[in-house]
């Protein structure tokens, strides 16, 4: 009975590639789903190159908008352009379902040249169970698998973790950012004024800068009356230099 599968070697080739090729990218969409499922447990330390790509994304489009980013849009995007082999992972399924329907359609094929060539029912038997045996097995690994299972779960994992962890540790390190960079201003900002005081309000060969700062003393100036009249132009030039300087913390 069997015999004619050794007959039309081509064609029974033909069936088990799709077959297996059906198999093979379920199992394949599966496995890694899984594995990034079970990374996300620890995504701190995480060695997965795909999931760090995530989180550098993630980071770059929270500081771009200022904190206003759409976790759920975002994670769909994502997991939409994951790729295996240069596939996209959420085509795997629909390609394993096309090799599979292509099995069956070389298995049909098969069946009527037998049937053409003067074959009987019974000779062509094996090819109807290859094809009841290629749609099971493909239903069982797909039940088995669950790849939208997997990816509904790694979804969720993944929101969790960007809104409720990796989140607050970015505002965190931007509010140290900025806590940072206003003192390193104030610092350059005091330097900047002191300097420009001292070239431009005291006259060389007149008043040395220690007399300076003890006339400001014994009068008491505290940021207002002539000080200030000094200070406003001191302000005004380096009013720019100070921007870029914020930028540069802040961004």
């Amino acid at each position: 009975m069997f015999i004619i599968l050794y007959e039309h070697k081509l064609l029974t080739g033909i069936i088990l590639f799709f077959l297996l090729s059906s198999i093979i990218c379920q199992i394949a969409a599966g496995v890694i789903y899984q594995n990034m499922i079970s990374q996300t447990d620890n995504m701190s330390d995480t060695k997965n190159r795909t999931l760090n790509q995530c989180k550098e994304k993630y980071a770059g489009y929270y500081k771009l908008n200022g904190k206003m980013v759409n976790t759920d849009v975002f994670v769909d995007r994502f997991l939409q352009g994951i790729c295996f082999l240069k596939i996209h992972l959420s085509h795997l399924p629909h390609i394993s379902g096309q090799f599979m329907m292509l099995s069956v359609l070389v298995t049909g094929i098969s069946v009527c040249f037998s049937l053409a060539a003067g074959n009987t029912l019974f000779q062509i038997i094996p090819y109807y169970l290859i094809s009841i045996l290629g749609l099971y097995l493909y239903f069982s690994i797909s039940g088995i698998v669950d790849i939208q299972e997997k990816r509904r779960i790694l979804k969720t994992n993944l929101t969790d973790y960007l809104e409720n962890h990796y989140a607050p540790r970015l505002e965190t390190e931007r509010e140290n950012a900025m806590e940072e960079g206003i003192k390193k201003r104030e610092k350059y900002a005091k330097e900047l004024f002191k300097d420009d005081i001292v070239q431009k309000s005291v006259p060389v060969g007149s008043v040395s800068v220690e007399s300076f700062s003890r006339q400001n003393t014994f009068t008491g100036n505290s940021g207002t009356g002539p000080d200030m009249e000094v200070l406003e132009p001191v302000v005004n030039q380096y009013q720019e230099e100070l921007e870029n300087l914020l930028e540069e913390f802040f961004v």
